[in-house]
């Protein structure tokens, strides 16, 4: 049975036709694990490393790294070095350390909102034409790039994103059963966009970690709400007003938005996490508001 034929989806759209004449039905898909498989946000974190993508030191942007002077010496010698041998250069290993030791180090502190942040801040001194391409370029790359791990720096980190089949599947159904897909997600949404614009999804339909414009150059300032964990519920509620009817995610991080959705709740497994564990985290075993993709597929590319 395809995953548009579950009886969840038809109690949803009957739902949804009953109240023909009022606002368009809402539907909310996290990203990272939900619409594909790897994580985008990270993907375009780890070739910034690669590419060394970066206008402004980060020591500059993170004034809280305990070890500022030695990360600015690392990224001062690589921005004056050859960039076609920069990854060769003795000072790349360890400006890749900390780049990475700073995300992988607050996630496990469970700084989850200022770590995912902090990755975006990054981003400072381009502009958001070039922030928007770079992410363009980097999507269709990892589109294409062997899924698995590969080496940066000293480090194995993961490589290659693919679309999950039963979530373009209910992306479709929902939208040919008039729903307006939304994303909200805890990455960039700069990196997230062309995930979702892949679907048609407008970009000011699509909810990520932000920072501020200044004068057509990004500065390193974040904007609020950090879209992570409950906080979703209220960057959506800054430009929604409509409450979802369907609300889609793989991490237990997205039950406060998962329970915000008052019909059909998507939970897919992309993790190989533990259902028991899950449901636990919710409060609740699953009712038939509740559809579990245990065993996400993997749309492979050409």
């Amino acid at each position: 049975m395809s995953i548009a034929e579950h009886p969840a989806l038809h109690r949803l759209f009957r739902q949804s036709r009953a109240t023909n004449g009022g606002p368009r039905p809402l539907a909310v898909f996290d990203c990272d694990g939900t619409v594909i498989k790897g994580d985008i946000g990270e993907a375009v974190y780890f070739r910034q490393i690669e590419e060394f993508f970066f206008r402004v030191s980060p020591a500059e942007i993170w004034p809280d790294h305990p070890d500022r002077k030695a990360l600015d010496g690392l990224y001062r010698s690589l921005a004056a070095a050859d960039p076609a041998t920069r990854r060769k250069h003795p000072a790349f290993e360890d400006f890749a350390e900390y780049m990475l030791a700073w995300y992988y180090d607050q996630l496990a502190a469970n700084a989850v909102h200022k770590g995912c942040a902090d990755v975006v801040r990054t981003f400072a001194g381009f502009s958001l034409d070039e922030v928007r391409q770079f992410s363009r370029d980097t999507l269709a790359r990892e589109l294409k790039a062997p899924l698995g791990e590969k080496r940066l720096g000293r480090r194995m980190v993961h490589s290659g994103v693919r679309f999950l089949s039963e979530a373009t599947d209910l992306i479709h159904a929902l939208q040919q059963n008039g729903f307006d897909i939304w994303a909200v997600s805890g990455s960039c949404k700069w990196t997230v966009e062309p995930v979702f614009t892949a679907f048609g999804v407008p970009e000011d339909q699509v909810i990520g970690i932000t920072i501020k414009d200044q004068n057509g150059i990004l500065s390193g300032e974040p904007i609020h709400p950090i879209p992570i964990r409950a906080e979703k519920i209220d960057a959506l509620k800054v430009l929604e007003p409509r409450i979802p009817l369907f609300a889609a995610s793989d991490s237990r991080n997205d039950i406060p938005l998962l329970l915000y959705a008052t019909t059909t709740r998507v939970w897919i497994n992309s993790r190989h996490r533990s259902a028991e564990d899950f449901f636990t985290a919710v409060g609740a075993p699953p009712d038939d508001r509740w559809i579990i993709i245990d065993e996400p597929t993997v749309l492979h590319t050409n």
